[in-house]
Parts: C-alpha cells; sequence; structure tokens
C-alpha cells in the first residue's frame, strides 16, 4: 500500500494531478482544497489512499493527513464512493465537515454535489460518534447543544430518520422508548431502525 509520495507536480487539472517520483508519474485524482495549494514543478508530500475495483485500480491524495483521514471516513459510509467524497471535500474543509457532522448539519453537506439528504443523514448516522472523538479547529465553535444530553440525542435521532423516509408517528412510538437509555446517537438510531422493520 502507497502511503505517501513526495515529488513534483508534473500536471494539474479540475480533479487530478501528476506528481513524478522516481521519473514514474502518478495520477492522483483529489479535491479542489488540496489542488488549489499545489504548483507546476514545486515538491510536495502528497498523502494517498489506493481505491481497487474489479475493473479499476486508483490514487487518491491529499496534502495532509487529516484531509485524507476524513476521505476514508466518507467512504466508509454505505452509500458514499470515492467520487462522492471527493465532491464532499471538494465543497467543504475538513473542519466545516466535522461541524456539519457533529451538528446535525444536513443544509451545509448538500452543498456538496451528488450529496442529497438521505445521503446527508446517512453521513451523519454513521460518522457522528467517531467525528466527536477527533479534533476539530479551536476556532470554528460546535452547537453543545445539538450533540449532548439525552433529550437532543433523541431530537437529532428523530430528524435523522425523517430524513430517511421514516413516518414521523412511528418515531415518536420507537424513539419514546429509548429516551432514558444511555445510548449514544448512533446507537439509538441503529435500535430504532432495528425496531421499526
Amino acid at each position: 500500500m502507497i502511503s505517501y509520495i513526495i515529488g513534483e507536480i508534473k500536471y494539474i487539472g479540475e480533479d487530478s494531478f501528476v506528481i513524478e517520483n522516481n521519473n514514474i508519474g502518478y495520477l492522483i485524482n483529489s479535491s479542489f482544497n488540496t489542488i488549489k495549494t499545489l504548483e507546476i514543478n514545486n515538491e510536495f508530500k502528497i498523502f494517498t489512499k489506493m481505491n481497487v475495483r474489479e475493473d479499476d485500480i486508483s490514487l487518491f491524495g491529499f496534502s495532509s493527513k487529516d484531509e485524507l483521514e476524513v476521505f476514508e471516513l466518507l467512504t466508509s459510509v454505505s452509500t458514499i464512493g470515492p467520487k462522492n467524497a471527493i465532491a464532499v471535500l471538494s465543497t467543504l474543509n475538513v473542519d466545516k465537515i466535522k461541524l456539519a457532522i457533529v451538528n446535525n448539519d444536513i443544509d451545509t453537506l448538500t452543498k456538496a454535489k451528488g450529496i442529497g439528504k438521505k445521503t446527508a443523514s446517512r453521513i451523519i448516522l454513521e460518522l457522528v460518534d467517531k467525528v466527536k472523538k477527533m479534533a476539530i479547529n479551536e476556532d470554528l465553535t460546535i452547537s453543545d447543544t445539538k450533540i449532548t444530553g439525552s433529550n437532543n440525542e433523541i431530537e437529532v435521532a428523530r430528524e435523522a430518520l425523517v430524513n430517511l423516509g421514516y413516518q414521523r408517528n412511528s418515531i415518536d412510538k420507537v424513539l419514546s422508548s429509548l429516551k432514558d437509555s444511555d445510548l449514544s446517537l448512533e446507537e439509538i438510531i441503529k435500535e430504532a431502525l432495528k425496531r421499526m422493520i
């Protein structure tokens, strides 16, 4: 597995670039936020992730470990592929993505091309507990009222389930039985999904 590549930038496109190392040019798919920091014939360190499919092997790369880490988180979501993850990273910076997830900010995530409300809800559902453990820029504020306390967890869970297409009366019935639990937001939503199937 290729962890990173250090080399000179030889080509810059809209969503990819070529970095040369030991006379080999690597085509790297990337976000706008990384690409705008690059300069032709200058040396950069690019953190990479290889994506292997039956019909394709692609390299994705970023100028920071943080951006690579968020890319890997996004692609771990069941409905998100590498192209969708790149779209999110091209529209929002790393800290804004983290804040959108912990604040249940669906509108911010849907600014990215190809990300609808249902997909944004899925991103929040699957990543919120992981992102809460990550560092976020101190200059940006997190709305604590939305991410702490059992009642607030229930409200966030209710909104996420509505966005996933479930009826409010069914949601309220299930969530009322989970109101006093010590479950995390992700666990509340997963348990609710089990009970509504």
